[in-house]
């Protein structure tokens, strides 16, 4: 029973994050969901060696730490560098996930013959279905981890295009004379 809580409340969480994103970030959501529309294959690679070079990078920096004597300064610094790689894929988790959860939402609600499903449904959606998959023992942690990369890699995208949009702005409509 305290597993089916744990998961009822990731789900939540992951809802309201993704909620989140989606109120607060909009045009960042918009712009993330342009980039999963135009070449998510681009967007997952990135991701995939963001998140491969930020576990060599913690891993070599462990190996480094366990090296250091118990009083060398340097070991508090290097494990500090580790966390700061923690958080900082996690804050790039955070601000991705719900572009991520609005794309794999309206793509299942669109499976069921939802025409425009809102982005709130898309994210409730994504989110209930997205602890569920990863915990599928053969396939589920390989599709968890694509979501992942996509999610992360969309944000690196647009960290590394110096936020610049995805797609530029359409212009406004010309008036008749």
């Amino acid at each position: 029973m305290e597993g089916l809580i744990g998961l009822l409340s990731l789900c939540v969480t992951l809802t309201a994050v993704g909620l989140v994103d989606v109120a607060l970030f909009r045009g960042l959501t918009a712009d993330y969901m342009t980039l999963f529309r135009r070449g998510e294959r681009g967007v997952g690679v990135r991701g995939a060696l963001t998140l491969a070079g930020a576990a060599l990078l913690a891993f070599v920096l462990g190996a480094a730490t366990q090296n250091q004597p118990e009083d060398a300064p340097a070991r508090g610094v290097l494990q500090v560098l580790i966390v700061l790689v923690g958080l900082l894929l996690g804050l790039a988790f955070l601000v991705g996930y719900g572009a991520t959860a609005w794309s794999v939402g309206e793509r299942v609600l669109q499976a069921f013959g939802v025409a425009e499903p809102h982005p709130g449904w898309c994210v409730l959606t994504a989110s209930l279905l997205i602890p569920s998959v990863v915990w599928i023992p053969v396939f589920g942690w390989a599709l968890g981890l694509y979501w992942l990369a996509t999610t992360v890699g969309a944000v690196v995208h647009r960290l590394l295009e110096g936020g610049q949009p995805a797609a530029a702005p359409e212009p406004p409509p010309q008036q008749g004379n």
